[in-house]
């Protein structure tokens, strides 16, 4: 970690193999007038080893090295981020900026999305469950990018494995990471060649040629008709997908908040702040208000195949909706998010409420 401000950071870690099945948690936090790493491992689902590699508060340029050194120590002997265990790359431009941005959908209401269906000049994808990734594979290198713009490790199976086809120079493909797949949306440069300003339709289509090659990429498929846009949201709504997004055909790929990119979720999720760890697996989890002040949404269950999270860590938790000045309704686990700063846990992210008076009289009607 090239930043050195007093920040509190947590790993994460997995191992899946050779008749193992572990997990392996470590926390650089705050204790008096220092900072202490601590640790937990052992069987993932069972109740953790803990202890601490710092037996009194040191300096945070001292802990910080400590911490490092054992999430290294770990990923070197098979360890990764990643919940499956499958092998990550560790790379050393993790956490540097790579100067490419995604373009982030504009969420919509149902009542908005549906004019879409009808329109022509707007097609529909699958809003995939994972995290935004963009790529860049050049001379047989892959390296991946966060919502963030910054390089981040990807799975081992990725590296190595170019694009046939794409040409000499760099290829730049935009996505989400799912799993051990990478499932793409959008081609923003192909073979050296810029295609930013290009309308979409034209980009996808190369990025049909382009994903035959790449054994770990599938394409998010485009619906283009009135009657497969809507025939795609049901199929999606059965199968308990994530919700869909709506691309404007004719646009250029411009990267921040779109509103040439427009997405529908069929459950509500927020990415929170955890509060506290309660007892029996679950934390409370908060938004913060305008003024900064931090919200209590409640308390979430976290499952027995996830490691718990420590105070400050953000998760994403998918709820039904928010009771006017209370808490989720049905609020469940999805997992950290690693991938988010501070700056995304606000409460305008909440946009389903409901008066708790209004559910009261529905129920006794």
């Amino acid at each position: 970690m090239a930043n050195t401000e007093p920040l509190s950071h947590s790993s994460f870690l997995y191992f899946t193999g050779q008749g193992s099945d572990k997990v392996y948690q470590v926390h650089l936090r705050p204790k008096d007038d220092g900072w202490v790493v601590d640790y937990g491992n052992g069987r993932r689902g069972g109740t953790l080893a803990t202890g601490t590699k710092t037996s009194s508060p040191v300096a945070y340029e001292a802990a910080l090295k400590i911490y490092d050194k054992v999430v290294k120590e770990k990923t070197t002997k098979g360890y990764t981020p990643d919940q499956s265990g499958a092998l990550y790359t560790a790379t050393d431009l993790a956490g540097r900026v790579s100067g490419e941005l995604p373009q982030l959908p504009t969420l919509i209401a149902e009542d908005q999305a549906a004019r879409y269906f009808d329109d022509p000049a707007w097609g529909l994808q699958e809003k995939a469950d994972g995290e935004n990734r963009i790529l860049l594979i050049e001379g047989g290198t892959v390296r991946g990018t966060n919502r963030r713009g910054l390089f981040v490790d990807i799975p081992q199976a990725w590296v190595g494995v170019a694009a046939a086809g794409a040409g000499a120079g760099r290829t730049v493909i935009a996505g989400e990471h799912v799993g051990d797949v990478f499932m793409a949306f959008d081609l923003l440069e192909l073979g050296g060649q810029d295609l930013r300003g290009a309308p979409f339709i034209e980009r996808f289509g190369h990025l049909q040629t382009v994903s035959g090659a790449v054994p770990w990429m599938s394409v998010l498929a485009l619906a283009l008709t009135a009657e497969g846009k809507r025939e795609r949201a049901g199929q999606l709504l059965a199968a308990h997908g994530e919700g869909y997004v709506l691309k404007a055909l004719a646009a250029p790929f411009t990267a921040g908040r779109s509103t040439t990119s427009l997405k529908f979720k069929f459950n509500q999720s927020a990415t929170c702040e955890v509060m506290r760890v309660n007892a029996q697996r679950s934390v409370a989890v908060g938004l913060r208000d305008e003024s900064g002040t931090l919200v209590d949404l409640g308390n979430v269950t976290v499952p027995p195949n996830e490691a718990l999270p420590a105070v400050g860590t953000l998760v994403e938790v998918r709820y039904l909706y928010r009771y006017a000045g209370g808490k989720f309704e049905q609020p469940v686990y999805k997992g950290q998010r690693p991938d988010m700063t501070a700056a995304d846990a606000v409460l305008s992210q909440v946009t389903r409420i409901k008066d708790r008076s209004a559910v009261l009289e529905d129920d006794a009607g």
